[in-house]
């Protein structure tokens, strides 16, 4: 495989795909959204996706930056090609299609198409076993919270991850009247009552974990909260919409479906 040889990844779900393409020895950097696979967290962080430093960056001699479509400032990104450095920005989105999209970008630019083509016709393969066909009836209703720390909780409405995350598990997002991330009232958040609450493991946290929710105000009088039925992960996990995209759909499908006690996957 040849192609460039120092990598400079932006974005979690990218960072896993240039790893996946067996391209890790390359990277010199990434920024503080990758985390996953645990060995990437040794590279030097180049700081939040949207907050880079191009000095910072060029003063690793990069031969190509993979860039998130967050990645900005804007400012930075026309500096780093001002200084003659390739760039590649993946298209985003959060669909299957989208998924392959990036992957076939990707190992175009690291010269590795052969091995793009085998991750491609893989995660093809477990996208089928891991997506069902629901009815109506069959599907649960779903609230992602996105945080309660401050008292301010925010719900996912449509395009976002989450509310994608949450149809191709069988789901229907409760909130699904408006798009984005929206502030919303515990009160509210109850009132719509989900037959399960989907979350980052740090909000879980946050809240005081199972016990804390079943015993929240609010919160602790929905038919999820009751039975137990809460969804939680790592957000890269659950959100990333990377190469492990048929693992998670798998794991939050169980959670959807099933009434086992929230617990951390065991990634891929």
């Amino acid at each position: 495989m040849d192609g460039p040889q120092r990598i400079v990844s932006l974005g979690g779900d990218l960072t896993e795909i240039v790893v996946a393409l067996g391209a890790e020895d390359r990277i010199v950097a990434r920024d503080s959204t990758s985390s996953y696979p645990a060995s990437v967290q040794a590279l030097l962080d180049v700081g939040y996706v949207r907050a880079l430093n191009a000095e910072g960056i060029l003063a690793l001699s990069p031969t190509l930056v993979i860039a998130s479509a967050e990645a900005g400032p804007p400012e930075a990104l026309d500096q780093l090609r001002a200084a003659g450095v390739d760039i590649v920005v993946p298209p985003s989105g959060y669909t299957q299609k989208a998924l392959l999209a990036r992957i076939d970008m990707i190992g175009d630019a690291l010269g590795a198409e052969s091995e793009a083509d085998a991750l491609e016709a893989d995660l093809t393969r477990k996208m089928e076993a891991a997506t069902r066909p629901t009815t109506g009836s069959d599907k649960p209703k779903v609230l992602f919270l996105l945080s309660g720390r401050d008292g301010s909780p925010m719900a996912a409405g449509t395009e976002t991850a989450a509310h994608a995350m949450i149809q191709l598990a069988g789901g229907r997002n409760v909130f699904d009247t408006h798009s984005g991330y929206k502030a919303y009232s515990f009160e509210a958040m109850a009132a719509a009552a989900p037959d399960v609450i989907m979350m980052m493991d740090h909000s879980l946290t946050q809240l005081g974990g199972l016990k804390g929710l079943s015993e929240h105000p609010a919160i602790g009088l929905t038919p999820a909260a009751r039975n137990g039925r809460i969804v939680a992960s790592d957000g890269t996990f659950l959100l990333g919409f990377g190469p492990r995209l048929p693992e998670a759909i798998s794991f939050v499908a169980e959670g959807f479906h099933s009434a086992a006690e929230p617990s951390g996957p065991v990634a891929p």
